[in-house]
């Protein structure tokens, strides 16, 4: 508002104003006077103070009234800032209760969700790279729990540990899997192999817990070749599997070539109603040595009884290793 009116005293200029009507107006009254039979100089005088007074407060009352509007139009354009202001916050505040809303009534554990936010906020832009990280992790879990939230399939390029291990922790009734990688070091079956390595060992205890919680685990190996049952090295695989109490059973496909479709590639089924499954990759460097190219976890009921349907087709023609 200072801006619109900078300060500036107009007194003086109102009043020349009011002299030169003052000036006029004598000048009138005396103009009369002189034709007229009797003089009024008194009345002549009156008259022109008068009008001077006249025009000083008409000039002091049409600035008062431009300052009015000024400031009417000041308050209307501070009034159209706050309500704007008001109006954003509210719907920030709409937004926060709104969604506040949907974490209480959330399955999941409100005090999680709020402690994701809580800390994700604690991020500093600086250093630049573990703030881009961070970003990267929170838009990656964001769409990952909005895929489980419409029942569709994850994938992860290369073999992933979290949702093994994870799904295996958290597992309450059955785990049922099928493995068909088994040969992963040429002729030795146990060095080198998955249940050698880190993750194998891992998975393996997190099965012993989940039976120690009375959870069924059951496990098909398919054999590629019919000796490999008496093998000394898949004898001792069998071996760790039926010390933490896993049900184990083999199958050679060739002596059910009829009743036998193969599994493209190896799944686990969690209470079913998960399936996590590998897609094995070409080898490139040893043609012995199976990769893993990507890993699904599967959360469509339909795929996921396909699944269960083809490992109890399998379970029933498996037999068990003696």
């Amino acid at each position: 508002m200072a801006d619109r009116n900078p300060p500036g005293n107009r007194t003086p200029t109102k009043i020349l104003i009011s002299l030169a009507f003052f000036c006029i107006t004598f000048v009138a009254t005396w103009l009369f006077e002189v034709l007229g039979t009797q003089p009024m100089v008194l009345v002549g005088f009156g008259a022109s103070l008068f009008v001077a007074g006249v025009a000083f407060v008409v000039q002091f009352l049409y600035d008062v009234e431009k300052r009015l509007d000024t400031m009417e139009e000041e308050l209307e354009r501070h009034s159209r800032v706050n309500e704007a202001r008001i109006d954003e916050g509210f719907q920030k505040i709409n937004a926060a209760t709104k969604l506040f809303g949907l974490v209480e009534a959330s399955a999941l554990k409100t005090d999680a969700i709020t402690q994701l936010v809580g800390n994700s906020v604690r991020i500093k832009p600086n250093p630049q790279l573990v703030f881009d990280l961070a970003q990267t992790e929170i838009q990656r879990l964001s769409e990952m729990l909005k895929t489980l939230g419409d029942s569709g399939d994850l994938t992860y390029d290369g073999e992933d540990r979290d949702w093994l291990l994870g799904l295996t922790k958290h597992v309450n009734h059955s785990l049922d899997a099928i493995s068909t990688t088994l040969d992963v070091g040429g002729q030795d079956y146990f060095d080198g192999s998955l249940w050698q390595s880190d993750l194998g060992q891992r998975y393996l205890e997190a099965q012993r817990d989940a039976v120690r919680r009375n959870v069924r685990v059951r496990r098909i190996f398919i054999l590629d070749r019919p000796e490999l049952r008496e093998d000394i090295n898949f004898r001792r695989v069998v071996g760790m599997h039926d010390d933490i109490k896993i049900e184990v059973r083999a199958l050679d496909p060739t002596l059910f070539p009829r009743q036998f479709i193969p599994p493209i590639f190896d799944f686990i089924i969690f209470d079913g109603s998960v399936s996590y499954q590998t897609s094995p990759s070409a080898p490139v460097t040893e043609p012995s040595r199976a990769t893993i190219a990507s890993t699904q976890l599967i959360t469509n009921q339909s795929k996921v009884q396909r699944n269960i349907d083809r490992f109890n087709d399998l379970w029933k023609i498996a037999t068990p290793i003696i």
